[in-house]
């Protein structure tokens, strides 16, 4: 062979070799990518709903779940009947017929016409379509342009409760607010696809055996949140701000020595499943998104500082001059006057020259960085989504008539949740402990992947400091004190009232008017379990709070303790012992004539009654009360008639519905 046929044959066979190695390249190392490429060109993806985890509260009952609902979507181009199909669905849907033809005689190869209905409603409009296309044209239940799929919806089954701590999603189960938006990321599954095809137009074409790509559940999230104290502080703010005729509430029980937030209940409030009615007012969470200047239950923080820096002692007395006190210029005024008042007394009568003439002996700059210690001026750094700061003065300046005014309350503002946990480390030894409401959060195998614990940040008081403030604040409820509304029986307990002016908007002056009257209190007072925020917003007629909020206080600390099972610190009057409530007329109570005192009650009827109005009922008798189970009450120990004296175990079992 010649050497020119040597070089063509060469370049005949490379030729072919590298045909070959292309062809084995295609076919089996890049087939995938081929494959993938192609189902791009004929295939289509349409996003579904996923599955979000459901939220519970910290026994277990659902606060927020995912619910089975039918989609209807058509494909126009396959309708049989698209005028027919539009009149069914605009009486099924009440829509304009007009405009679902309009959609209808789209080229587009694929519609959503109806996301999340029930999933009866949704059949038996798609069967009535399909039976109206298939008369008297042979056609049956194939394959007639119309269907349905499968999607989980957010439901909230308890309404209103919670609803501002809770949120809400949207119509693809993006969380939008509240808890649902704070962990969306735990509780938002993978989303599920329906696979459908494309024509040489690129219009979308769903197959007769709709295939689906399944989706993956997310994760369950357990609040700290205990649905019946929930219940109870919903229920309590509500009668008091309707009392009051006021524009909102805020209501907050906290555990001191852990940070867990039991309850939080704001007003006004809405019903997560239907969020376009609700105000945008409702959708707020009032005790992280507002602030507001304390008043007098920042004295104290004021006595705390003093007593912690040694500036007083409780021995001492300071001279109130009378209801009036010209300071730096400026005339400061006690609600009620009064003379030489001991440190405790200041605390106990509220007095503003008091509290302002003990502001003074504290140096400015380390009075400033108690109250940054305890944690005004900063986030708490609880789990959610749209908390502030609050409003602090600035450091240069601090002193003279501004550290007198803040003294009581006055220049700085605070949120609800910083002030419970800036109360709660001046009873629980002085400790500031992270405020928390996730309890924890389960995989969807139920495996824990998060657990929420006690977190302290920092220690602010001694333990003897804060013991002196217990001592202090539980004057406050005594006969004379300002708090006397606060008072339970059976419980020894500390708080403080608080009355503020509010800021006028756009003037940045006070208002002559407007008020928001607090009471924050704890019990028992030497060893505090729960601390309670009722904060009532421009309450009318009355506006002091310990008128105002310290009535609801009572209510929601005497059933919480007896719902968890705190145990009374002193002995209650059997007398006093069952105290009837307001609104408890339809269940039974007898008086038993054979009782040691007339006055005495009995264990009423629970039979029928739900959990949350059985914890009504009870919550004023002086009885230690198990509940377990759910539904209504079926069994109850004592029995219906017998005496109850204080402290007594009763018992509640619940089931069916």
């Amino acid at each position: 062979m010649n050497p020119r046929a040597r070089i063509i044959l060469g370049g005949l066979a490379f030729f072919y070799a590298l045909v070959a190695l292309r062809a084995f390249h295609i076919q089996v190392l890049g087939v995938r990518n081929i494959r993938e490429r192609g189902n791009k060109q004929y295939c289509a993806k349409i996003p579904l709903v996923p599955q979000r985890g459901a939220i519970l509260d910290r026994t277990g009952n659902e606060l927020a779940v995912s619910i089975s609902t039918k989609s209807i979507f058509v494909q126009p181009a396959k309708l049989k009947s698209p005028d027919a199909a539009a009149a069914i669905l605009a009486r099924r849907l009440s829509r304009p017929v007009s405009e679902l033809r309009k959609q209808f005689s789209s080229e587009k190869g694929f519609l959503w016409v109806k996301r999340q209905m029930p999933s009866s409603a949704a059949e038996e409009a798609v069967r009535e379509i399909r039976e109206a296309q298939g008369k008297g044209k042979g056609h049956g239940w194939g394959d007639e342009g119309i269907g349905l799929v499968e999607e989980p919806k957010r439901f909230y089954p308890n309404r209103e409760l919670a609803s501002s701590l809770l949120g809400f999603t949207d119509l693809d189960s993006a969380g939008i607010e509240g808890v649902e938006l704070s962990l969306d990321n735990c509780l938002r599954g993978e989303r599920a696809f329906l696979m459908c095809e494309r024509d040489a137009r690129g219009r979308i074409f769903v197959p007769s055996s709709m295939p689906m790509e399944v989706n993956s559940k997310g994760s369950s999230v357990s609040l700290t949140i205990d649905r019946n104290v929930q219940h109870t502080a919903e229920s309590e703010l509500k009668e008091a701000v309707a009392k009051y005729s006021a524009r909102g509430g805020v209501a907050l029980v906290m555990r001191p020595k852990t940070g867990e937030i039991l309850a939080l209940a704001t007003l006004p409030t809405y019903n997560p499943n239907a969020p376009t009615t609700a105000i945008p007012e409702a959708r707020k969470n009032h005790a992280l998104t507002d602030a507001f200047e304390p008043g007098s239950t920042f004295k104290v923080f004021t006595m705390a500082a003093a007593l912690e820096m040694g500036s007083v002692k409780t021995s001492e007395k300071i001279f109130c001059e009378n209801g009036s006190y010209r300071y730096a210029g400026r005339v400061l005024h006690d609600a009620h006057p009064h003379g030489w008042l001991t440190v405790p007394e200041v605390l106990k009568y509220s007095s503003n020259i008091g509290a302002s003439k003990i502001s003074e002996r504290m140096d400015s700059e380390r009075f400033y960085d108690m109250i940054r210690s305890f944690g005004f001026g900063t986030k708490t750094g609880v789990e959610l989504i749209g908390e502030i700061g609050g409003i602090m003065p600035r450091r240069e300046g601090f002193g003279g008539i501004r550290r007198a005014t803040v003294s009581f309350g006055q220049g700085i503002s605070v949120t609800p949740i910083q002030m419970v946990t800036a109360l709660s480390s001046v009873v629980n030894g002085g400790k500031v402990m992270k405020p928390y409401i996730v309890r924890e959060i389960r995989d969807p195998e139920g495996k824990i992947v998060y657990r929420g614990e006690p977190k302290e940040l920092r220690r602010v008081l001694s333990p003897k400091t804060s013991e002196t403030m217990r001592e202090m604040m539980g004057l406050v409820v005594q006969e004379d004190g300002t708090g006397t509304q606060a008072r339970i029986k059976g419980f020894l307990v500390g708080g403080k009232t608080g009355t503020a002016q509010k800021v006028e908007v756009g003037t940045g002056k006070y208002s002559p008017n407007k008020r928001v009257s607090s009471f924050i209190g704890f019990l028992p007072l030497q060893d505090p379990e729960l601390l309670i925020l009722v904060l009532i917003d421009e309450p009318k007629g009355q506006v002091y709070g310990g008128v105002v909020a310290a009535p609801a206080f009572n209510q929601i600390a005497v059933k919480t303790a007896y719902y968890l099972g705190i145990s009374p610190t002193e002995p209650v009057a059997r007398a006093t012992a069952g105290r009837e409530m307001k609104g408890a007329a339809k269940v039974p109570i007898t008086r038993v004539s054979t009782a040691p005192a007339e006055s005495a009650l009995v264990m009423p009827d629970m039979r029928g009654l739900s959990m949350g109005r059985v914890v009504d009922v009870m919550g004023r008798y002086s009885v230690k009360l198990n509940l377990s189970g759910t539904g209504v009450a079926r069994q109850q120990s004592p029995a219906a008639g017998q005496v109850l004296a204080p402290g007594t175990e009763c018992s509640v079992i619940f089931g069916g519905k």
